[in-house]
């Protein structure tokens, strides 16, 4: 099969597939064109919807003379396509001899579709050959990282973790440490460990995937250093202390050996506990701490922070620039943008903290507690009680910025509904939805309520 990485698959990925498309006995044209898309039409000229490089699809419900073969196909050449894909089965039991001569003319590669093959499912893997890939490492590496995170946790072996990612995968992991894997394997090499080799039935995991794994492995060799491990731990602990204002941030450097505490101004970001010894390999120079909740790494140099953080796939939150003396602040700046990272995904930096939900984020849950006590408990209740959807609709008329218009548009209901909703939720709350100064603090409410839920019995 064609490397994803060419983006489109050929008419040779599409034959060779396990779809059970078929070739004529002889060839009528290159099987290594690409793909762009599946088109299916009836028309005898459809060209003015096509773009080029399409695979046309078609059971020939236009093709019943010679003469009607010869002009589809030329149509077809006009518009460079990619190829041809009869169904046969539905209109024609066989593929009409004249549209073979007709393809073979023009040299454009034909294929037959069985009746047991939908254009639907061509169409299919045409699709998921150009974004499957990626959609495919960015599930399994959700799926992966967590177990490859719990692994380091429990401080396991490089063996064991490897065999954790099996488990997730379905498959099993040799590290060669000598030599070069055999001609064709699915390998990646880890450094000072060896090669990783996938082995496996059906489809290799792609790269990107292996090389998540392989510095995963490099860490979980690296954890073996007991040593390492406790320094980080230390390390968590007084950041914590800073952080508590039990510890003034000066101090650290007469306790840690750290080069970067000298520096003007310092960078703090959170990342996912039990990640400590992977990025420590990933920032040699940083000052790594494990803390019981969260990983945080100290360094004086941002450039290329962000790329690093896409790199390791892992949710993480970064502070700004800040003296030493501010050291505090900009942990706890770095925990709320973790927090945010968590919930949406990805990496979250100290320009995206100058919005409601940070701001909310960095609030102890029982400042929050009275707006969703007085204001969602009420309605959370009745809503349980009689079916109704009082929560639901102001959420929505809050999303859609108090629109009553959009908000009915968005719950199918007409807008003296909505009006009248809103009319029982200032009865029963005593705050009126529309008032904007009573709308904050329903956000604040609903927030807090959210944050609730996600964190059952927990007080900050």
């Amino acid at each position: 099969m064609s490397d994803r990485s060419d983006v489109a698959p050929t008419l040779r990925d599409l034959l060779e597939s396990n779809l059970g498309l078929l070739a004529p006995e002889t060839g009528t044209g290159d099987l290594d064109r690409p793909v762009s898309w599946a088109h299916t039409t009836e028309l005898r000229d459809p060209t003015r919807y096509l773009r080029g490089g399409e695979l046309v699809c078609t059971v020939g419900i236009s093709l019943q003379t010679p003469q009607d073969c010869q002009a589809f196909v030329e149509a077809l050449g006009r518009a460079d396509v990619g190829g041809l894909c009869f169904g046969v089965g539905d209109v024609h039991d066989t593929v009409p001899d004249a549209l073979i001569a007709a393809c073979a003319r023009q040299h454009l590669p034909l294929l037959i579709a069985p009746p047991n093959v939908p254009f639907a499912t061509v169409s299919r893997y045409v699709a998921d050959f150009q974004v499957g890939g990626e959609i495919a490492v960015a599930r399994a590496t959700n799926t992966l990282v967590p177990e490859l995170l719990s692994s380091q946790r429990r401080r396991e072996s490089v063996r064991q973790l490897l065999d954790r990612a099996g488990q997730v995968l379905g498959c099993y992991f040799l590290l060669e440490p000598d030599g070069e894997p055999e001609a064709g394997a699915t390998a990646v090499a880890v450094d000072g460990l060896g090669t990783l080799v996938w082995v496996g039935s059906g489809e290799p995991p792609e790269k990107a995937l292996l090389e998540v794994i392989a510095r995963f492995a490099q860490a979980a060799q690296g954890e073996r250093d007991i040593e390492s491990a406790l320094a980080r731990e230390r390390v968590g602990q007084l950041l914590s202390l800073v952080e508590r204002r039990m510890l003034l941030p000066d101090a650290l450097s007469q306790l840690l050996d750290w080069p970067g505490l000298s520096a003007r101004e310092v960078a703090c970001s959170a990342w996912p506990a039990g990640a400590g010894a992977l990025l420590s390999m990933a920032f040699p120079a940083a000052l790594v701490g494990d803390a019981p909740e969260v990983c945080l790494v100290l360094t004086d140099e941002t450039e290329g922070l962000t790329a690093i953080a896409a790199e390791l796939s892992l949710p993480s939150g970064h502070s700004a620039t800040a003296p030493l003396a501010d050291l505090g602040s900009a942990i706890t700046q770095a925990r709320i943008a973790l927090d945010l990272a968590q919930q949406h995904g990805g990496s979250i930096g100290p320009d995206q903290l100058s919005t409601f939900d940070s701001l909310l984020e960095g609030l102890p849950l029982n400042r929050l507690a009275p707006f969703k006590h007085q204001l969602i408990d009420p309605l959370d209740q009745i809503d349980h009680d009689r079916g109704t959807q009082h929560v639901r609709t102001l959420r929505v008329f809050l999303a859609t910025n108090g629109s009553l218009i959009d908000t009915a548009r968005e719950l199918f209901l007409h807008t003296n509904t909505v009006r009248h909703r809103l009319s029982r939720i200032h009865e029963i709350t005593g705050r009126n939805p529309l008032n904007f100064d009573d709308q904050a603090a329903f956000a604040i409410g609903l927030r807090a309520s959210d944050r609730a839920r996600r964190m059952p019995g927990r007080q900050d």
